[in-house]
């Protein structure tokens, strides 16, 4: 989610691990790279282009093993270079992440 517009949510099946292979293939592939070469202007939210340029684009994730494995990595630098690499965001700061206050009103 950025000012510009919001991703589709993806949701985990129940009983489902997300370890890297399925973050790579079911999340980044399928929901977070169709997201970022969206290019309508004037759409709904979830259909809007979110970046303006990819080059002033930063791409955020926690610390789940998943999003920090060392091929996820690999991948996000070959298909996000904005992506910040494991260790830059810092831990446990929902003040800074929006995402987390939101997932804390739905689980609820």
């Amino acid at each position: 989610m950025n000012r510009l517009g919001l991703s589709e949510l993806h949701f985990i099946p129940p009983k489902r691990s997300v370890n890297p292979d399925y973050y790579i293939n079911e999340i980044l592939e399928k929901c977070c790279l169709p997201t970022f070469k969206r290019r309508k202007t004037r759409a709904p939210l979830t259909q809007r282009k979110i970046s303006r340029k990819m080059s002033e684009t930063i791409f955020m994730q926690d610390g789940a093993p998943a999003h920090t494995a060392i091929r996820t990595q690999k991948w996000l630098s070959e298909h996000l270079p904005g992506f910040w690499e494991k260790g830059v965001w810092s831990s446990n700061s929902p003040d800074l992440n929006p995402i987390e206050n939101h997932w804390s009103i739905k689980q609820s």
